[in-house]
């Protein structure tokens, strides 16, 4: 088994693990390394085409997959090592982490560890909607990598379950893929977006935000012919090919976990002190790993904030 030495190795190569590498490169840190388990480092925005992201750390509109590639090319300008195809599997000791990639395992020393391995979207299992398994169900993420990263069919007609910020993503997505969103419901009393993007999207796109609904059941065998949805008190069916699942969102914290971290009762988050540090010293947590969600940019941000502390402790 191969084993490595690194100042600082960071988890995970989204937008806060790379402005994370970047920011202690800057600050002296000398030997500096992402990991990152998609063959491709830049994290969600990668397939995320809309624009919106890059406001608060590059003062400019971007997409999605520019932002990723900006993050990207600066990281490597700094001489970040990024290793993507590689996934962190269990801790060896307190500052050791196996890490297993097409090259084999191996073992990974650092002085400072962070962890920035992001959150998910609680698909349709995770939420126990009854009915059966047939084709045609999404999260946003599959259904954004669907789309513009492999030009699958999606369908004609979507529902979308889940009124969050990312779920207005999901209407754009499903409207370049050529589907008309019928319905967007939630069972909260009003949407959780911005008030403006509901606005221009729902009169743009044309879909009926249905608050206080809940999808019942998931209808069709083979493909989605249909939700049964209760609003009311009373059921009613949506025809539809598509269900896209939006939002609920659920840290990835499996390595957090098995390194013993405590964690959030609520969030389900790794507990951190002010400093974004966990319960042993030079461990740290941040970007979407730490809920309540937050955008892409406000996640960099907040990580050049925790790598300037962690750069100073190293020094």
């Amino acid at each position: 088994m191969k084993r490595t030495e690194v100042d600082a190795l960071i988890v995970g190569g989204g937008p806060a693990g790379l402005a994370a590498a970047i920011e202690l490169k800057k600050n002296g840190v000398k030997n500096v390394r992402v990991i990152e388990r998609e063959k491709d480092a830049g994290g969600v925005p990668r397939h995320s085409f809309h624009p919106g992201y890059g406001l608060r750390d590059f003062k400019q509109f971007l997409s999605g997959p520019k932002y990723a590639k900006k993050y990207v090319a600066a990281a490597l300008a700094a001489g970040v090592q990024i290793s993507t195809s590689s996934t962190a599997t269990k801790w060896v000791s307190d500052y050791e982490i196996e890490v297993t990639s097409p090259t084999g395992l191996e073992t990974i020393t650092a002085r400072a560890i962070i962890l920035a391995t992001g959150a998910r979207e609680r698909a349709r299992a995770a939420r126990a909607v009854p009915g059966k398994r047939p084709a045609g169900i999404y999260t946003t993420g599959s259904l954004q990598q669907s789309t513009y990263l492999e030009n699958l069919r999606i369908g004609t007609r979507a529902v979308i379950v889940g009124a969050e910020h990312v779920s207005f993503s999901a209407v754009m997505t499903l409207k370049h893929a050529g589907v008309k969103t019928v319905a967007m419901l939630t069972d909260k009393k009003t949407h959780e977006t911005v008030g403006i993007v509901r606005w221009a999207l729902g009169l743009w796109y044309r879909f009926k935000l249905m608050t206080k609904s809940e999808i019942v059941e998931v209808l069709g065998d083979k493909s989605v012919t249909g939700v049964r949805i209760r609003r009311d008190g009373k059921e009613s069916v949506i025809a539809c090919d598509t269900i896209v699942f939006t939002g609920n969102w659920i840290p990835d914290n499996e390595l957090a976990r098995r390194g013993g971290f405590d964690i959030d009762a609520t969030y389900k988050s790794p507990l951190v002190d002010s400093d974004s540090q966990m319960q042993r010293p030079g461990i740290y947590a941040i970007g979407n790993l730490v809920l309540p969600i937050k955008a892409a940019d406000k996640c960099a941000v907040d990580a050049r904030v925790v790598a300037k502390k962690v750069a100073a402790k190293l020094r």
